[in-house]
């Protein structure tokens, strides 16, 4: 399904496509222990003060599957599909034009190829190809604003093959949930690894946790091979820690995956 574009939509559209891409090229891929980048400004300023004011209610998010369910019946995980359905179906006024303008770019084909092009050596290793043709591997991309709190944990995994690029946004209001960033880890089963562990944790090493910091982005290419994986995950989020808001931008195999479409 199209989305109506109003004026002012496009306008932002352009002003966060030329940011992104610039933010993107001036960045240097890390290759330890996985392909990945970090990436501080992703949104021009204007946009992000805006965005963090003009999320959708709460009530317009849905729960994320049955293990993100705690022991006293509520989730701890919630989603909202950033497609044409639900933007018009919930969202008005300017709130509608500022996420209309955001998903158009960042849907675009430009976005896509300067995010390939920050993990190319990933990819290629991933698909057998040169980094240098990497875009002409096709990505559809799934945009989710997700909500998680307190009690929300994720263990280790390095994603699903369907998967290409996942790239994450953190939408903090300020800087007092710096603790919050997704955490890479390595297989590591030395004891110090292995016991004292909470399942699930067992036999992984966290070796590098980037700052969930406002406007910030954490990017990586999925790798699932039996030689390397690109292990990520979360520790549980404490009673303090509050509401862990972020963007979602993943780049899937299939467009039957994507919310472009």
């Amino acid at each position: 399904m199209e989305l109506a574009t109003p004026p002012a939509s496009s306008q932002i559209t352009q002003h966060v496509l030329s940011h992104m891409i610039n933010r993107l090229s001036a960045v240097d891929p890390c290759d330890d222990p996985y392909p990945h980048i970090s990436v501080r400004d992703i949104f021009p300023q204007d946009v992000y003060a805006d965005l963090i004011d003009l999320l959708p209610d709460e009530s317009d998010y849905t729960t994320m599957g049955r293990r993100h369910i705690m022991e006293n019946g509520e989730s701890n995980r919630f989603e909202y599909q950033l497609s044409a359905e639900n933007i018009n179906e919930h969202l008005t006024g300017r709130r509608n034009e500022l996420w209309t303008g955001i998903r158009n770019a960042m849907n675009a084909p430009e976005l896509k190829k300067a995010v390939f092009n920050r993990l190319s050596a990933g990819i290629g290793y991933r698909f057998g190809v040169d980094p240098q043709d990497v875009n002409q591997i096709e990505g559809f991309p799934r945009l989710s604003l997700m909500r998680e709190k307190p009690g929300y944990f994720i263990t280790p995994h390095p994603d699903t093959r369907k998967k290409i690029i996942t790239f994450q946004i953190a939408l903090p209001r300020d800087r007092s949930q710096l603790d919050l960033g997704t955490m890479i880890y390595k297989r590591n089963l030395s004891p110090k690894f292995l016991l004292n562990r909470p399942k699930g944790f067992r036999g992984f090493e966290n070796v590098k946790q980037y700052p969930f910091e406002p406007n910030s982005a954490f990017a990586f290419s999925v790798i699932n091979t039996v030689r390397k994986k690109s292990w990520h995950g979360r520790e549980p989020l404490e009673g303090e820690s509050g509401i862990r808001n972020s963007l979602l931008c993943i780049y899937y195999v299939s467009k039957e995956n994507a919310t472009t479409y």
